[in-house]
């Protein structure tokens, strides 16, 4: 493989794609790979060349350690695949979130980075929690030699199931940027998002989001 052709695959492969979830049957999904307990789907969309991605993942924990996780800004380096710096531009609320994450592309490639705004609820009934988080790239100036991501939309629904485990649906579509061709953005944009579900698999194991109880979450 040609360094440049490499070079853009680990930048795609490092995008965080984080997702109103739906069925794998419904809308035009397509099962792309299955590894382990992580379903990955892709779908085309109308407006973009770039697919939508979605993904089914089993986690080990609580509501509110999945949550927990999920809005640890701070500590989002030690888990979302090549993010290298991640902090919180407003203080931390409950059901929103505005955050800053700069995410490392490999050389020669400019980094990428964005703003967004993270919103949760949570269904009373069935206990489903929905996340949907939208950019707001215009929050802050842009950093020099650094590409804002303006384009990202995704949304997560967590589902409690049985033995204290979470089914998590996460949704995407979104547009790095620059110079990338869109074939090439599909071929390795599941990358980023299934290591990023593994580091959350990890960080679930640690005894502070383990034993998280958060007063605003049903479990």
């Amino acid at each position: 493989m040609k360094p440049s052709i490499r070079s853009f695959i680990l930048a795609i492969a490092a995008m965080p794609f984080f997702f109103p979830a739906l069925s794998a049957q419904d809308g035009g999904w397509k099962l792309k790979k299955t590894t382990d307990d992580i379903k990955v789907y892709y779908r085309k969309v109308d407006h973009s060349d770039i697919n939508e991605l979605k993904i089914e993942a089993i986690l080990d924990g609580s509501l509110s350690a999945v949550v927990s996780v999920l809005k640890d800004v701070p500590n989002y380096s030690h888990w979302i695949y090549k993010c290298s710096y991640a902090e919180r531009l407003e203080p931390a609320q409950n059901t929103s979130s505005l955050y800053y994450c700069l995410i490392d592309f490999p050389w020669p490639m400019d980094d990428r980075d964005f703003i967004a705004r993270s919103t949760l609820r949570q269904d009373p009934a069935t206990k489903h929690i929905y996340i949907d988080v939208l950019g707001e790239p215009r929050r802050l100036k842009d950093k020099q030699g650094v590409v804002r991501i303006t384009e990202m939309n995704y949304h997560y629904e967590l589902i409690p199931i049985a033995n204290g485990k979470v089914k998590m649906l996460y949704q995407l579509h979104s547009d790095p940027g620059g110079t990338l061709p869109a074939w090439l953005v599909n071929l390795a944009i599941d990358s980023g998002p299934v290591n990023t579900v593994r580091g959350m698999q990890e960080m679930l194991k640690q005894e502070t989001y383990r034993k998280a109880q958060l007063a605003f979450i049903q479990n």
